[in-house]
């Protein structure tokens, strides 16, 4: 970059020093997101098949201006994890004040950190770009697209309740009635049970990747203990019915990853609806603004 600014690529763990200044940084800019943090960078790290880069881009006197989290992510091995190598920036980039400098640096950097390493590149934005910024998206060959966004405020149960359809309402009245256990993982084992049944929902329902279970144990050793993730689950007499992944980012959000239920064999406990009212009931005990 010029004068003024540093752009530096961390590849292997973040000394202590810069991740404190990073996350500093992160923790007062509105749109802090933890799939942006060191934490996320070395929970990547410590995965077979996912390979992140961390772009920090730092200003004359050191302070953090910009930070992006990309993760190259493949499925198998050899010719199978050439072909579907993608590159992910979960979140988008945390730029201070949208630098329109500083986003078509990152952009010409992971462009050409990218040529031979991912057949494609995505943002999966979590926030709304001004109309100067996409335009240097799309100045680096970038599509906006619209999608989906299910995004609830979590200001209290009875406002959550009141959006549910009627239909819905009854159904978690009817769960809960029935007393079931909500709580959060408490080890590895219950955390195999629950990779176990989603698992099985991939296969024969989903049918897409999902991540093999060293992500799921390395999301609760290393991203539960700091806060930034939470593994809620559900159970019947003791027997595993249903559970949620939820990444946190405290003061902001709590998003579902993952969730799951045995809803056939349960039909009149409705294990998926009570895995999600556990995130947002999380959410809400913990005045985490958003789901």
């Amino acid at each position: 970059m010029n004068g003024h600014f540093k752009l530096t690529i961390y590849r292997k763990a973040i000394p202590l020093k810069e991740q404190q200044t990073i996350q500093q940084f992160l923790s007062t800019h509105p749109h802090n997101t933890s799939f942006q943090s060191p934490e996320w960078f070395h929970f990547y790290l410590s995965l077979p098949n996912y390979k992140p880069l961390y772009f920090s881009i730092t200003d004359e006197s050191g302070l953090v201006k910009a930070v992006m989290l990309a993760v190259i992510i493949a499925e198998g091995s050899g010719l199978m994890a050439f072909v579907s190598s993608r590159c992910v920036i979960y979140g988008g980039p945390i730029i201070d004040q949208d630098n329109d400098v500083i986003l078509a640096t990152l952009l010409e950097t992971l462009t050409r950190q990218m040529k031979t390493k991912a057949i494609f590149t995505q943002f999966r934005n979590f926030r709304y770009w001004n109309q100067s910024s996409v335009s240097i998206f799309e100045k680096h060959g970038y599509k906006l697209r619209d999608r989906l966004n299910l995004i609830v405020p979590l200001e209290s149960a009875d406002k959550v309740l009141s959006a549910f359809s009627a239909s819905r309402r009854r159904q978690l009245k009817k769960a809960l009635a029935a007393t079931p256990e909500i709580r959060q993982a408490v080890s590895l084992k219950e955390v195999k049970d629950f990779y176990e049944m989603l698992h099985k929902l991939y296969k024969t329902r989903v049918k897409k990747p999902l991540p093999p279970l060293t992500f799921f144990n390395h999301f609760y050793e290393k991203l539960v203990p700091v806060g930034q993730g939470v593994i809620l689950l559900v159970f019947h007499q003791n027997q595993l019915i249903g559970g949620i992944i939820c990444p946190l980012t405290p003061g902001h959000t709590i998003a579902e990853l993952y969730v799951c239920g045995l809803d056939k064999a349960f039909p009149h406990l409705y294990p998926s609806v009570l895995a999600t009212w556990a995130a947002l009931d999380y959410g809400i005990q913990h005045r985490i603004p958003e789901f």
